[in-house]
């Protein structure tokens, strides 16, 4: 279970970019708080405790509670999972949060399709693999050439195996260098991996959690700050200071309205699996 708290004000998130109002592990502690360490029977070093992460298999995200003090609709994107709610701009999130709110009914956000045998297959014989790292992991890189040498037990190595009747040349008829690799030219590497992301990678639920990061974005403006007539923000300053529609918020009142912190907080059940 994650506790996700974000506090800031409308002028810092502004200001300091898109990273501001955001929330991620601390460096380094990504295992400690997916409790991979619980997982092996020493203590892993934080190379290990990384590797295992960079391929867990998730299966479902429920937000449990979530409040927002902000005045404002929020919306939340998580970088693990779609984002499947639309508003009308067109603008998606994985869920949004109404203006000065409290929700503490539990709803899935996010549950991987179990039933798919690509997935199913994928995980079973690559689950060292995904999107993140098919040009790096079982590939050696050569300086200066239009070709690498990649591993037997890559998956692109399958794909050009399986689809030897579309191809000049069958795979298995290419020299195996030093019993492990077989050279490959960029140009096929790449039409390979961009394949296997559409065609299978899509549908599979492996994730890098090492890259999880919850994301505000405030919903139906161009930026933080931004303050149109009659948008919540604008309401929010008026109710504030006592002026509705007296057209008396001044520079003044607006800037303590920006620089004013609140806070969104939320509770995710993050259900994965690892291969330690």
């Amino acid at each position: 279970m994650l506790h996700v708290q974000i506090k800031g004000s409308f002028e810092s998130f502004n200001a300091k970019g898109f990273e501001a109002a955001s929330w991620t592990p601390n460096s380094g502690k990504a295992g400690e708080v997916f409790g991979v360490h619980e997982c092996f029977d020493t203590e892993p070093d934080d190379a290990q405790a990384a590797s295992v992460l960079q391929n867990a298999v998730l299966h479902e995200v429920q937000v449990l509670e979530v409040q927002n003090q902000f005045p404002v609709p929020i919306g939340v994107t998580l970088s693990c999972i779609p984002s499947d709610e639309s508003t009308k701009t067109g603008a998606k999130y994985a869920l949004t949060s109404l203006p000065s709110s409290h929700n503490s009914t539990p709803r899935v956000i996010f549950r991987a399709e179990q039933s798919n045998s690509d997935s199913i297959e994928w995980r079973n014989k690559y689950p060292s693999y995904n999107g993140n790292n098919l040009e790096k992991n079982g590939v050696l890189e050569v300086t200066g050439q239009n070709y690498v040498f990649v591993s037997q037990n890559h998956p692109v190595i399958e794909l050009l195996r399986s689809n030897r009747d579309k191809l000049t040349s069958d795979i298995d008829e290419q020299p195996l260098i030093d019993g492990e690799w077989y050279k490959i030219t960029k140009p096929v590497m790449t039409q390979c991996c961009q394949l296997l992301r559409s065609k299978v990678l899509s549908k599979v639920s492996t994730r890098d959690m090492n890259d999880f990061i919850v994301q505000l974005h405030r919903v139906g403006a161009k930026d933080w700050t931004s303050m149109g007539i009659n948008d919540d923000l604008h309401v929010y300053a008026e109710n504030m200071f006592g002026c509705q529609g007296s057209g008396k918020l001044d520079a003044g009142k607006i800037a303590k309205v920006l620089t004013q912190h609140f806070s969104w907080s939320a509770r995710f059940l993050v259900k994965y699996e690892i291969h330690t």
